[in-house]
């Protein structure tokens, strides 16, 4: 019987592993990326993140590994933000309200009452926006990649607050942004900040008696029961970002900048599945009879317009900052939009429902 020396053996088994199919050898895969976020499982946003998986690993036949911590397993958005930064995080999705700790002049963007609709305001933001806060993201070391969607915000209450006046003297729950600060009190509320998973017990104790959010929220988390009443002002348009570490990203091949970045599903594709979600869950709430949803006339939104008519300035003041180039870039941006739809290159937009 022959007797094979162990180098042979070795020198056998490695032709036939360089035999086999690519997909049938196990490799190191030469980039690794771990997402930080927070989407509840079924929402669009937690779709687009496995979508982003999905996407980069199979486009790079196994050369780029995603890991996503998409449950809010590295902390809050200010703590998984900094871990981004640093690099111990690759990639992550964030609110306004949370990216706007590091860069603030995304408060800005939540100056009441700017935007006329969706169209406009999604036009303002691709063509007019995002390379205007991308060198400020890169001061922080940080790549902005695009914008993610979230919807209008509304206020709510336990009582109806149908005008500015209903606001005056009312425990209203401000979120931390300058922006959200400066509406509160510009309506005379009785301001009380605090962050989101405080709200439903301080409804509950009677510690504040309405606030601001959007529908998803309002519709998925119980709002509605503590504060039935709904009154869609649409003043201001909560948005968010992904981001990614820009001394990372920059270190990679043209090649892998372009696979992850397209990896992650476009804006446009984004906004579909977030508000085909928001359009469902306004229904929902609309169909509960122990909500009441208010719309406003015109006069009434006029009110709240003229109520609110000086927020910019004070939100530029609160800010600092590169904040007035930032909102000249938005009034530049949305003349530009209005002026190209009156020319007849964009149609006209129907009226927006609940939503």
């Amino acid at each position: 019987m022959f007797k094979w020396g162990s180098s042979f053996i070795a020198a056998v088994l490695a032709i036939a592993i360089a035999a086999m199919p690519a997909s049938a050898q196990s490799k190191e895969p030469r980039v690794k990326v771990t997402v930080g976020a927070f989407a509840a499982p079924g929402t669009p946003w937690d779709k687009d993140w496995q979508t982003f998986r999905r996407n980069a690993e199979g486009r790079s036949n196994g050369d780029v590994a995603i890991k996503l911590l998409i449950r809010g397993e590295t902390g809050g958005e200010p703590v998984t933000m900094s871990n981004i930064r640093r690099n111990r995080l690759q990639f992550g999705g964030f609110t306004i309200g949370g990216a706007s700790a590091i860069v603030p002049e995304l408060s800005v963007l939540l100056t009441p009452f700017f935007f006329k609709d969706r169209q406009e305001l999604d036009y303002v933001m691709d063509e007019h926006l995002l390379d205007v806060f991308q060198p400020l993201f890169a001061e922080k070391n940080l790549v902005l990649m695009r914008w993610v969607d979230v919807g209008w915000l509304n206020f709510f209450g336990k009582t109806p607050i149908l005008k500015p006046e209903d606001a005056q003297g009312y425990a209203l729950r401000s979120q931390a942004s300058e922006a959200s600060q400066v509406l509160m009190k510009s309506l005379g509320g009785d301001m009380i900040q605090m962050p989101f998973p405080d709200l439903i017990p301080a409804l509950q104790t009677g510690l504040v008696k309405g606030g601001d959010t959007n529908m998803v929220l309002y519709a998925i988390t119980g709002l509605g029961k503590e504060a039935p009443h709904l009154t869609l002002t649409r003043h201001a348009y909560d948005t968010g970002v992904v981001v990614a570490n820009y001394k990372w990203f920059s270190g990679l091949s043209e090649t892998d900048q372009s696979l992850i970045n397209n990896a992650f599903p476009t804006s446009a594709e984004a906004r579909a599945g977030v508000r085909a979600m928001t359009q469902s869950l306004g229904g929902m709430v609309q169909a509960d009879p122990d909500i009441t949803i208010h719309q406003l006339s015109d006069a009434d939104r006029q009110a709240w317009v003229e109520a609110t008519a000086g927020n910019s300035e004070r939100i530029i003041a609160a800010v600092g900052g590169q904040s007035q180039m930032i909102y000249d870039a938005m009034l530049r941006g949305r003349a530009d939009y209005r002026a190209r739809l009156a020319a007849g290159q964009f149609e006209a937009t129907a009226a927006e429902g609940a939503n």
